[in-house]
């Protein structure tokens, strides 16, 4: 093996991820052959009340291009099916920031208000109900390191595309149906952000050939022009 790709397999790790599918049949051998002989031999596919997923550890040289690749391989696959969520979630509830930690959830509850520790907890940034709180798991992640109280590994590029992800999965399902005012509402907010770059190119179908430093580069224009988000991209 030659120097220059001992140092490039030396860069390879595996990352853990799941993505949920829709158009996936579980059930089906074919589905899963299909999925097998597309490069997807490293997941375990099944289903969660009724939502079809499959579990990767895929080795790449970084978690974003592992995801990608996967979700290429699904589509490459399936092109009938819609990636429609990514996990680990970057929003997590006061048990799930306990598993992760290793910590006992009225621990995290003592910590969460301010009840025990140096104070300051990140807030949460939703509510389900009166009782249920969400978190940024990068949030409280960088939180319980800088204040010694667990010792976690945080990958902060990951936590933001896992949740950027998810956000794009959201806005491409659920942007289509609102009024023509409501979205325009929306381009205004996303105008002068990479997001807005990035819409412009799916319409025009190239997302999938640039990269983070073009995207960078492209320019913003002053008003929004309308955009979708393509199916087989996202």
């Amino acid at each position: 093996m030659s120097a220059r790709r001992l140092g490039a397999a030396s860069k390879l790790r595996t990352h853990p991820f799941t993505l949920f599918i829709e158009g996936l049949d579980v059930s089906s051998d074919a589905h899963v052959d299909a999925l097998h002989e597309a490069g997807c031999d490293d997941a375990t596919f099944g289903a969660r009340d009724g939502a079809a997923y499959a579990i990767f550890d895929r080795e790449a040289v970084s978690f974003g291009v592992a995801v990608r690749s996967a979700m290429a391989d699904i589509l490459r696959a399936l092109p009938q099916a819609r990636i429609v969520r990514v996990e680990p979630d970057d929003l997590v509830t006061m048990a799930t920031i306990a598993k992760r930690c290793g910590r006992t959830r009225e621990s995290i509850r003592l910590l969460a208000n301010d009840d025990r520790g140096p104070g300051g907890f990140p807030p949460p940034v939703a509510y389900v109900d009166d009782r249920t709180r969400l978190w940024r798991w990068r949030d409280v992640a960088s939180w319980l390191n800088e204040h010694q109280k667990a010792k976690l590994e945080l990958d902060t590029e990951a936590a933001d595309l896992v949740a950027s992800l998810n956000a794009a999965f959201d806005l491409r399902d659920h942007a289509g149906r609102l009024q023509p005012g409501e979205r325009a509402w929306i381009d205004e907010i996303l105008a002068d952000g990479p997001l807005h770059r990035a819409a412009a190119l799916i319409q025009d179908g190239d997302l999938n050939l640039i990269t983070p430093e073009e995207l960078q580069e492209q320019p913003s224009p002053r008003r929004p022009t309308g955009w979708s988000f393509d199916r087989d991209l996202i």
